[in-house]
């Protein structure tokens, strides 16, 4: 399954190109809220680069848009001790991963300077290195306070797994528009199709991004 995955996003970065007429490559910046399956929310970041190619052989409009992000994907959550050894622990966790999203998206004119567009497609996303720190309340009501793993991409848990799957893939919608050819605010929601840690495979990514990209 995951050659497979990378495969089509090769494949669609190696030969759609053969169409194209035009590439623009740019920069990202953006905030994102991931809110997983079972896990509470929290706002992480973005940063990267963006390439888009024209495919105006196919359709005036049309576009490929592929990029490659360093992001955060972060969540916490609030544990109770099942065997009394302490009240509550609230843990959060920062993990950043390298997300390669390539989509097809079609550009609408609206005014001279102004274009709406729309994209989607797969991504495929990997973990390189993030904390999990905690804020633990003992039975006394005192509090301690440190980092639970230092890596959760290859740290081992205590049932001996990583505490976090390093590999993810999903699918992205992208809805945004463009200014005077060169400025561009996008509306971005992603959602995974894995369950990316281990104590709760159910949860899978669900990012809302708010992105801003500067076009060469």
């Amino acid at each position: 399954m995951k050659r497979t995955i990378i495969f089509t996003l090769l494949s669609l970065a190696l030969c759609l190109p053969i169409a194209a007429q035009d590439v623009r490559i740019g920069t990202v910046a953006g905030v994102n809220l991931n809110a997983p399956d079972n896990l509470k929310s929290k706002i992480g970041y973005k940063l990267g680069a963006k390439a888009e190619l024209g495919l105006s052989d196919l359709s005036q409009g049309l576009y490929l848009d592929m990029a490659l992000l360093l992001e955060t994907r972060a969540w916490k959550e609030t544990y109770a001790s099942a065997i009394a050894a302490y009240k509550q622990s609230k843990v959060s966790t920062m993990p950043w991963y390298l997300n390669i999203p390539v989509h097809i998206g079609y550009r609408f004119p609206v005014s001279q300077n102004v274009n709406v567009f729309v994209n989607g497609g797969p991504y495929v996303a990997f973990g390189l290195f993030g904390k999990m720190t905690h804020e633990t309340v003992l039975m006394d009501g005192s509090t301690e306070k440190g980092t639970r793993y230092n890596n959760v991409f290859t740290d081992k848990d205590v049932n001996g797994e990583n505490v976090q799957r390093r590999l993810d893939w999903g699918v992205g919608l992208r809805l945004g528009a463009e200014f005077n050819n060169k400025y561009q605010v996008t509306l971005e929601y992603d959602r995974g199709f894995r369950g990316f840690t281990t104590d709760y495979l159910s949860s899978r990514a669900n990012l809302y991004s708010l992105s801003f990209a500067y076009m060469f």
